[in-house]
């Protein structure tokens, strides 16, 4: 099994100078079986599954618009 720390950042000024703050938000859980799992911690009972992401036919020449 693998871990990783799912993180996030604050940037704030301190004396004149710019500094970050890294805070950890959850955890990524990768099985042996390539498995993955995100707990956040403001949802603590909960599993979230990560897939990789597919491709539908024809993907290559869809435009997506926001």
């Amino acid at each position: 099994m693998r871990l990783f720390d799912i993180c996030t950042r604050k940037f704030y000024e301190k004396d004149g100078e710019a500094k970050v703050k890294w805070y950890r938000a959850g955890i990524m859980k990768e099985t042996d079986q390539g498995t993955r799992f995100i707990r956040l911690f403001q949802q603590p009972e909960t599993d979230f599954l990560v897939f990789e992401k597919k491709e539908p036919e024809g993907g290559e020449n869809k435009v997506i618009k926001y």
